[in-house]
């Protein structure tokens, strides 16, 4: 099974309807979209993470929205809100989840707000993903971040890596590599490993170079 991280580019930053208007409120930032549910008749359940501590500027704006059927702002403490909305249908929304569907695709959550786009990844067969693809470019800009096997339960960084990199890198982390100071050598990882400490050493670079790609494409 095949994942692909893609990058959303709508107008704007945000979708149209309720997501512009988070995006608009002043000092209120999406982090996450931590869940969506579609509903049957059209209507979204949405949960966002958001930074910020202004919770009655939110409940402002969800109220006077005729597109907002119900909602729920919570207070997470320490500058975090979440918001659960029940809004109607959008049609570009549904358009793409209704790709995802018709390709038995699935959405691995949270999808992440970033200063360009929103980050989703999503998992299915390699001929679904690219005929979704195919599709889905007609609707909406997309950029694909990365692609590899899917792994469930896997924090998503790992994922990135092949079998042996995530191996070098957990040896590395068990015996002390990444301590400060360093408790042991990419020699003694490469021992564990069973592998010349010149291989070691290159798993262990090209690993920590596609980590810090993913971290730094975070921002």
């Amino acid at each position: 099974m095949r994942a692909v991280e893609l990058r959303l580019l709508p107008d704007g930053q945000a979708f149209p309807g309720v997501d512009a208007a988070i995006g608009s409120v002043e000092g209120v930032r999406r982090e996450a979209l931590v869940a969506l549910e579609w509903h049957s008749d059209g209507t979204y359940a949405l949960l966002y993470r958001l930074a910020g501590d202004d919770a009655a500027a939110l409940d402002a704006v969800f109220r006077d929205r005729a597109d907002v059927y119900d909602y729920d702002v919570i207070d997470g403490g320490d500058g975090q809100l979440f918001a659960f909305v029940h809004v109607s249908e959008r049609e570009t929304l549904s358009e793409l989840l209704a790709i995802a569907e018709s390709y038995a695709l699935l959405l691995d959550p949270p999808f992440r707000y970033t200063d360009r786009g929103v980050r989703v990844t999503v998992a299915g067969t390699e001929a679904a993903l690219q005929a979704a693809f195919a599709e889905a470019i007609d609707r909406i800009a997309v950029e694909i971040e990365w692609t590899g096997e899917y792994t469930p339960d896997e924090p998503g960084y790992l994922g990135r890596l092949t079998d042996r990199q995530r191996e070098a890198v957990l040896v590395a982390h068990e015996l002390g590599y990444y301590e400060t100071p360093r408790a042991t050598s990419f020699e003694a990882v490469a021992e564990e490993l069973g592998c010349a400490p010149s291989t070691a050493n290159e798993l262990l670079r090209r690993a920590e170079s596609v980590l810090l790609d993913a971290l730094l494409a975070e921002s």
